[in-house]
């Protein structure tokens, strides 16, 4: 799936691996630390699905690969993430600019190093997070989940931007669960339950953000129903 890519990403990963050896001692103490800060997080931001939530990418112990083994287990990588990259592609630009100045990105770096580490070291080696700006997370994110449909990248900062936004995520959940609790066995929501819903969390929260937490979330409403609602966003 690379294609023009396969030379320069062959060079880097190779520079990667020998930069890796180095790094190892380092991360090993960074990931034996990382799952208790993460944990309390995902908690207290209820990552549960509004519609269909992604859940945080599991740590595939890649070595600079960048995903396309072929084997059953980047079948399934595609799988999950298909939704998370296609949910993704229908934020606007300024949507897509706006998703990504929010992101956390020193917590998002720190995971990319631990969970992606070819797209760490493609976009962030050398870089301390605070230099970091959205526009070359928007860089990253286009190139790895546009064109590279890099499902574990999307599936990362979906999470990631959840966890930053949980005050938005919580309420949208919590109207949700009005409608049943057990949100996953809902199947669609209703123009009339969409208002109730978003209208609502509109008051409370940037409209921007509402309908990015609507989209990245699967939220169970109709393409025609968030386009009718947001096109002035989403034109």
């Amino acid at each position: 799936m690379i294609q023009a890519d396969d030379d320069k990403t062959i060079a880097e990963d190779e520079a990667v691996a020998t930069a890796e050896q180095g790094a190892d001692a380092e991360e090993a103490g960074a990931e034996a630390d990382a799952p208790q800060a993460d944990a309390p997080n995902a908690d207290e931001a209820g990552p549960e699905a509004a519609g269909a939530h992604v859940d945080e990418p599991a740590d595939d112990g890649g070595e600079g690969d960048d995903g396309d083994g072929g084997d059953g287990d980047a079948e399934d990588d595609e799988d999950d993430g298909g939704e998370a990259i296609d949910a993704l592609a229908k934020l606007s630009p300024r949507l897509v600019g706006r998703f990504c100045r929010r992101l956390p990105i020193s917590t998002l770096v720190a995971e990319l190093r631990r969970i992606d580490r070819s797209v760490y070291f493609r976009y962030f080696k050398g870089y301390r997070p605070q230099k970091i700006t959205g526009q070359r997370i928007e860089t990253a994110l286009r190139k790895e989940c546009f064109e590279k449909r890099n499902g574990l990248f999307a599936q990362l900062v979906i999470f990631n931007w959840d966890e930053a936004e949980w005050r938005l995520y919580g309420a949208m959940q919590k109207l949700v669960k009005q409608i049943n609790e057990d949100v996953e066995a809902i199947e669609s929501i209703s123009d009339e339950e969409g208002d109730s819903i978003l209208g609502e969390l509109e008051q409370q929260f940037d409209r921007r953000d509402v309908c990015i937490a609507a989209i990245v979330n699967g939220l169970r409403v109709s393409d025609e129903y968030l386009q009718g609602r947001y096109g002035d966003l989403l034109g």
